[in-house]
């Protein structure tokens, strides 16, 4: 009896492993940037995803939200259930105490390996310069200077022929957004002859609780479990084209922020829709300027000339919206995802979404901008 219940208990111990075994081939993989572009990527990951990602596109809501709120009741409810056996057990009190916690902890182990083996091992793919073959070498200011003309001149050209509102203010339609960007990385696929960015893919999908995601100052989120990516409604027009590609991005497998950012603007500038390629280009221009800005002042400010009464109106009018949201929980929020990121070997953390501008230059370069 006693041996069938160490084997019993070492076969419980089993499922500690899981987390740590993949966070060790995580680690890894990063020396091998090539080999999961190649497998994992564009390969296995592909696969899956596409799959995955069909499948939930069934739901007309994002799922991965409800099971994400399902999780922490779960949570809730399992630690108050444990606190009272503990209460209950007296003397053996530790021993309930320690059962339930490696319940918890072996939960947890499958969790974040399923969460390295759907989707972190992205993190460690080459980069996507390396596919697109553009130089990102530093830039010098007069380069940052020219990147930021050449799409401040076609952001002017953009914003004369989308629609706007009453108060003057650029607006597109957020459900066409959410419903296009399938169609935009097959478009640009086709253009570019980049069939990585093509594929078949759930549509974007709204947050139902998206003023939490406002509070927490986050415009978009993917669900690697369920392969959605989800954006905040409540947000101004402006970037919701944007950020709808963005978090599209990572469901294809483009995990870090900046490339996201980058490919936020590179679809949307195949697209013929103007109000598409507006809030792409502006995307791109407001994380160029930021650069320049820190390089060189006097040419941000001669590039700041160029703005039509349209781009400013619309560049107010989104700093208005999140001004109302500046606070504890969006400090917070900041927080985690900096860590977050700089856990996934994003040294710049939060920063890292401004990198994008490396990419842009690099294009640019490329005479493709």
């Amino acid at each position: 009896m006693k041996k069938c219940k160490k084997k019993f208990s070492a076969l419980y111990l089993l499922w500690l492993v899981p987390g740590p075994l993949f966070y060790l081939l995580y680690r890894i993989s990063f020396s091998y940037p090539q080999f999961v572009e190649k497998v994992f990527s564009r390969s296995i990951f592909r696969v899956v995803n596409q799959a995955l990602s069909t499948a939930t596109g069934w739901f007309s809501f994002s799922l991965g939200e409800f099971l994400l709120y399902a999780f922490i009741l779960f949570l809730a409810v399992f630690i108050l259930i444990m606190i009272i056996k503990s209460i209950l057990a007296n003397r053996d009190w530790w021993k309930t105490l320690l059962k339930r916690l490696f319940i918890l902890a072996s939960i947890c182990s499958v969790l974040y390996a399923s969460f390295i083996g759907l989707w972190a091992f992205n993190y460690a793919r080459a980069p996507l310069a390396d596919s697109l073959g553009l130089n990102t070498s530093p830039a010098t200011a007069e380069e940052l200077y020219s990147v930021c003309e050449t799409l401040a001149l076609r952001a002017v050209d953009l914003r004369e022929k989308v629609n706007e509102s009453e108060d003057g203010v650029y607006v597109f339609s957020k459900q066409v957004s959410m419903e296009q960007t399938t169609k935009l990385y097959n478009e640009a696929a086709l253009k570019t002859g980049h069939d990585f960015l093509s594929g078949s893919f759930g549509m974007v999908k709204a947050v139902t609780y998206s003023e939490g995601l406002s509070q927490a100052n986050i415009t978009g989120v993917y669900f690697p479990f369920t392969a959605e990516a989800n954006v905040n409604v409540n947000v101004p027009d402006l970037y919701f084209a944007s950020a709808a590609v963005h978090e599209a991005a990572h469901q294809r497998g483009f995990a870090r922020e900046d490339e996201a950012n980058f490919l936020a603007y590179y679809v949307t500038s195949f697209s013929d829709d103007a109000a598409t390629a507006y809030s792409g280009t502006m995307l791109a221009l407001v994380n160029s300027m930021s650069k320049l800005y820190a390089e060189d002042d006097e040419l941000y400010s001669a590039v700041k000339k160029m703005y039509s009464d349209g781009m400013r109106a619309d560049l107010s009018n989104y700093r208005e919206y999140w001004q109302a949201y500046q606070g504890k929980a969006s400090d917070v929020s900041e927080k985690v995802n900096d860590s977050y990121l700089k856990t996934n070997m994003q040294q710049d953390g939060v920063k890292s979404y401004g990198r994008m501008v490396a990419l842009l230059i690099g294009l640019w370069r490329k005479g493709e901008l």
